[in-house]
Parts: structure tokens; C-alpha cells; sequence
């Protein structure tokens, strides 16, 4: 079956997404192109009908990668369920010798604090940070799509690439996807923002195509000296296209992993804990790249 992967790093507003597509032909990702999410701020209509477009123009079936988290932490959401103003949210911070911020279990999923004792660079916590309208946006995209051929059937989230039919959707974290492809502990990891023009062009020019096949016409503008200074939503979004691809050729880590088995079990054995099937379909699960030897270290 021939398959696309879309590669979305999501924003707040639709003109801040990054979107990369490409074609799988013999276990590789082709002809990535990129472009900037089209629309204006808080109407996603013309996102919408971008992202659709390359969806009904494609193969028999795409893969949608996107940086964003695509659900809450559990433990907000029942902890919110019944909280009143001024009453105690959570378990007091005591509670546990282990684990004495409760913070973490309030504000990080699961795979979240998964991905922090494994690697340096955790993700920002959805229920305190400003990521949160991030996943609201990309949320809003994710079920204004539609499945060529079943328009009234939602989005579904994969947690098998021999899952994938016409449409579907995984949540991935492109800075992991960034460390693994350049086999380094000492990974390029910080690239955005003026002062990293340089690492940008490290990573198009040496790093992305060593990884798969780039269209790189459009990956921003030139810089004052006439060498391209490259948009980093856009270096993302190429990596979510790179993820979307390990996710496929089964190289990634789900829930389904041995290691994510091991850590779920100890973290939901008490009764009150949430069960594997609770994470999934209420918090979502980063899909990354298997590391041979993932222990943590520093960049």
C-alpha cells in the first residue's frame, strides 16, 4: 500500500504551524517538502483545507505525525472532576517519599515522565504550561479532518502501524527524533531562535539528509549574510515526518514496549492508578525512536 507521512508541529495560531510531507518508498521517506501553515489568527479554515488537500490528493493512505500533546494527564482530569475554589488540588505534597511533587503526576502524563527519567529535555507539562493551546489547536485540526471515503468517522490515534488504512494519527516529539539522527549524545538540540542560525543549517544541510530525501526550496529566508537561516517549525516538522516513519517500520517505543510495560506496571499497581487502556485513551502516548542503550544522559 503506498503511504504518505504529514509532519505537523503544531502552534497556537494556524500561520505558526509547520507542515513537511513525503512518500515511503523502500523503507525511506522521499521528496519531503515543507511549507507554513496558511490562515489567520484563530481561524483554522484554511489549515483545514490545506492539510485536507494534501490528504485527498495523496496515496491509498497517510500517516498524520504531530508535535503536540493530543491529550491530559489523568490525574488532573479526575482531580478537576469534582474540585470546588479553594478546596485542596491533589494529594498533599507529603504523600509519598517517593515522589514528593505531586506536580508531576498532576501536570505530566504518563508519557511524559516516561520520556524524563529516560532522556534530558522533558516535555513541557500540558496541565501548566502554554503548550496546553498548542494541543488545543492541534486538536481542532485533528477533528476537522476527514477520512477520504468515511467523512463522518473521527481521526483515529494508532497504537499498531498495521492499523493504519486511509487516515491516522500519532503524537511524536521531534527533539528525541533530532537526538537519535545524529548518533550523538552530544546532540544539536538547541536550534531555535536567532543565535542558532548555525545549528539550523547543520541540521538541513548535513543531518535531515543523511535521514530521508529534502525538498528544502522553501525552509525559510535568507540570512543577512545571504545564507539560509532556517525556520525551525519547519526543521520540526520534517522531524515528525522522520518519526512517523520509525513509527511504521515498528522501530518506535509505545505503550506496548517492553520498557514502557515495566514502568507502567510499577506506576499504576496501586487501585486507584490508572490502567494502561485509561492512559491511551484519555492521555495519549509519544511514539519515539528505540534507543540501544536509552539511559539518561546530558546533551
Amino acid at each position: 500500500m503506498s503511504v504518505q507521512i504529514i509532519g505537523i508541529d503544531c502552534a497556537a495560531q494556524p500561520t505558526d504551524f509547520g507542515l513537511a510531507r513525503g512518500l515511503i518508498r523502500g523503507g525511506a521517506v522521499e521528496n519531503v517538502k515543507v511549507t507554513k501553515g496558511e490562515g489567520s489568527d484563530n481561524c483554522f479554515d484554511a489549515l483545514v483545507r490545506q492539510v485536507q488537500g494534501w490528504i485527498d490528493g495523496g496515496p491509498a493512505a497517510t500517516l498524520l505525525a504531530l508535535d503536540a500533546p493530543l491529550g491530559w494527564p489523568i490525574h488532573m482530569t479526575r482531580a478537576l472532576h469534582d474540585h470546588r475554589a479553594g478546596a485542596p488540588f491533589g494529594r498533599p505534597s507529603d504523600a509519598s517519599r517517593q515522589d514528593p511533587n505531586p506536580g508531576n503526576h498532576l501536570f505530566r502524563r504518563h508519557t511524559d515522565r516516561f520520556i524524563a527519567q529516560k532522556f534530558p529535555g522533558a516535555p513541557l507539562d500540558i496541565g501548566a504550561d502554554r503548550i496546553a493551546r498548542v494541543a488545543r489547536s492541534a486538536l481542532e485540526l485533528l477533528g476537522r479532518l476527514e477520512i477520504p471515503g468515511d467523512r463522518q468517522a473521527a481521526v483515529p490515534l494508532l497504537w499498531d502501524p498495521r492499523d493504519l488504512k486511509r487516515l491516522g494519527a500519532i503524537e511524536v516529539y521531534p527533539r528525541l527524533t533530532l537526538r537519535h539522527a545524529q548518533g550523538s549524545r552530544r546532540a544539536e538540540l538547541h536550534y531555535k531562535g536567532k543565535k542558532h542560525a548555525k545549528s539550523r543549517r547543520k541540521i538541513v544541510d548535513k543531518i535531515l539528509p543523511a535521514q530521508l530525501t529534502l525538498d528544502n526550496d522553501y525552509l525559510g529566508p535568507a540570512s543577512k549574510d545571504e545564507r539560509p537561516d532556517y525556520d525551525h517549525d519547519l526543521i520540526d516538522a520534517v522531524l515528525c515526518v522522520l518519526a512517523g516513519l520509525h513509527f511504521l517500520l515498528a522501530k518506535s517505543v509505545g505503550p506496548g514496549h517492553p520498557d514502557a510495560i515495566a514502568w507502567l506496571t510499577e506506576e499504576t499497581g496501586t487501585p486507584t492508578a490508572a490502567t494502561v487502556d485509561d492512559i491511551k485513551k484519555s492521555e495519549g502516548w509519544i511514539w519515539f525512536h528505540q534507543e540501544e542503550d536509552p539511559q539518561k544522559d546530558n546533551p
